[in-house]
């Protein structure tokens, strides 16, 4: 029987990563970890594997089709990709006026542009499973920019935009797009809602239920 894999895309340092990759990772999936740095991907596998988790890990730069081309072969051999997870995101705290075309276009490369990429290269290996799963990690800023985070802002409300409308192409293939916006902060360790662990649980449902494309995270 071959392996069902999930791909966590940028599981970053807030714990919502890796809390995903226990998760599935608990229901038997492999889990592959996508990043442009190895070193914390490395950490994170090591701390899976730990865990009597499979999981590898494998480096990919998301402003490079090819990079993010390659990556994806490498993880299809290792068994069938059935759920994509992008978490990917960038935060810098540019004002407004202070914002150029060229720094603009370099946070979308995580906030958006990535996960069109990842999304567009990933449909082929995922439909051959009949029911995959794509979930992306949205977050309020979308609706309510502020004057620091107005670049994290442009890119999420795109991405809700773009999974919207992914869901809605994809209902009849079987494919499942869906987007879980967060109105919180995520911090590790903390109990109750804030705890990824719990936000992680959001992310699992609404893959499973199906029932609508976005789901908003209090």
């Amino acid at each position: 029987m071959t392996n069902k894999v999930a791909l966590i895309v940028g599981p970053g340092h807030a714990g919502l990563g890796e809390a995903l990759a226990n998760r599935y990772g608990q229901k038997g999936y492999t889990i592959a970890l996508l990043g442009r740095n190895p070193d914390p991907l490395n950490d994170l596998v090591k701390i899976l594997t730990a865990s009597n988790i499979s999981a590898f890990s494998v480096t990919a730069d998301l402003a490079s089709p090819a990079s993010v081309s390659t990556a994806l072969k490498e993880i299809a051999q290792k068994g069938d990709l059935q759920v994509v997870l992008y978490t990917a995101t960038m935060r810098t705290k540019n004002k407004p006026a202070d914002l150029t075309s060229d720094l603009l276009t370099e946070s979308l490369a995580s906030n958006l542009l990535g996960a069109v990429t990842v999304t567009n290269l990933a449909l082929p290996y995922v439909k051959k499973t009949g029911d995959g799963v794509f979930l992306y990690t949205g977050s309020i800023v979308a609706a309510k920019p502020g004057t620091s985070d107005v670049e994290q802002s442009i890119g999420k409300a795109g991405l809700h935009s773009y999974v919207i409308a992914l869901n809605k192409e994809l209902s009849k293939s079987g494919i499942f797009a869906g987007i879980v916006t967060i109105n919180t902060y995520i911090r590790k360790g903390k109990p109750g809602h804030m705890d990824p662990n719990v936000i992680a649980k959001a992310f699992e449902d609404l893959g499973n239920d199906k029932k609508a494309a976005e789901v908003q995270y209090h």
